[in-house]
């Protein structure tokens, strides 16, 4: 009797359990669901717009998102997490003690957004040192009125639209130092090859650029309607194919994706040419 006691009594703890299974699994298939309805809105906005990439319509959503004052994670005012003055005040300061990044030293700031990180660069960096680079004037006004006009006329930061033009502007500066934080994530895989070739033109033979993020040890992923986790072998082959070599430092590892930095450096047969 005591034996059937013990069972009855496994079997009750057990079906919470087998519930909890179920509802993580439908709560799965939601996702994907959402994910599949949202991959074909953009397909549908693409073929009204068919000369347009993947970040036209993130821009537009984003642009949307913030004109309604919508909290978000890392753009704008009204950020989902924290404060604009305190949300990325360890960031970049991390970054400048372990790359040994100087206020004296040309800085980049690639897909700078409205300088939730980059307010902190310019700080620290003296005058005109700073370049903060995006695909809109509408992120680089916002980040501009964020950070005040008595900090903008001190420290003079160059802020400047993303175009082959201000790519060779910011590579004649000859930074030290890009980073790019919080932007790889939103790179469509198929815009990743001119991700990492404007990061390489703008370093040259000198620079460093550092890339904080995530990516996986299989394919890339996508995890929401304008995220992917990329996969390293993608990476590399991105980096290698634009004449550079990366080095990946992992940070943290869970579930076969790693977070932590990308850096990366022209080769030197690229950097001579």
């Amino acid at each position: 009797m005591l034996h059937v006691a013990i069972d009855a009594g496994c079997d009750h703890l057990q079906k919470p359990r087998r519930l909890d299974r179920e509802i993580a699994g439908l709560l799965l298939m939601l996702k994907r669901a959402k994910l599949l309805l949202q991959n074909a809105q953009f397909l549908l906005w693409k073929r009204r717009h068919p000369l347009a990439d993947f970040k036209d319509y993130f821009l537009e959503i984003a642009q949307s998102h913030l004109a309604r004052g919508l909290p978000h994670p890392t753009l704008g005012q009204n950020l989902s997490g924290s404060a604009f003055a305190t949300s990325g005040q360890k960031t970049f300061p991390s970054l400048a003690r372990r790359y040994g990044v100087a206020p004296d030293d040309t800085c980049v700031d690639y897909g700078c957004g409205t300088l939730r990180v980059g307010v902190h660069a310019i700080r620290y960096l003296n005058p005109s040192r700073y370049w903060g680079m995006d695909i809109s004037t509408f992120f680089l006004a916002q980040g501009l009125e964020l950070i005040g006009s008595e900090l903008a006329e001190k420290k003079l930061p160059n802020l400047r639209v993303i175009s082959p033009a201000t790519i060779a502007e910011a590579a004649a500066a000859k930074p030290k130092f890009l980073f790019s934080v919080n932007v790889l994530l939103h790179v469509h895989p198929s815009e990743i090859s001119e991700f990492v070739a404007n990061i390489l033109s703008i370093i040259r033979c000198d620079g460093l650029a550092v890339v904080a993020g995530q990516w996986t040890e299989g394919r890339t992923i996508q995890v929401a309607r304008q995220s992917w986790i990329h996969s390293e072998a993608d990476l590399r082959k991105a980096v290698q194919s634009a004449g550079g070599h990366a080095i990946f430092v992992s940070k943290s590892s869970h579930g076969g994706r790693t977070r932590g930095l990308m850096e990366i450096r022209q080769n030197a047969t690229a950097a001579a040419g």
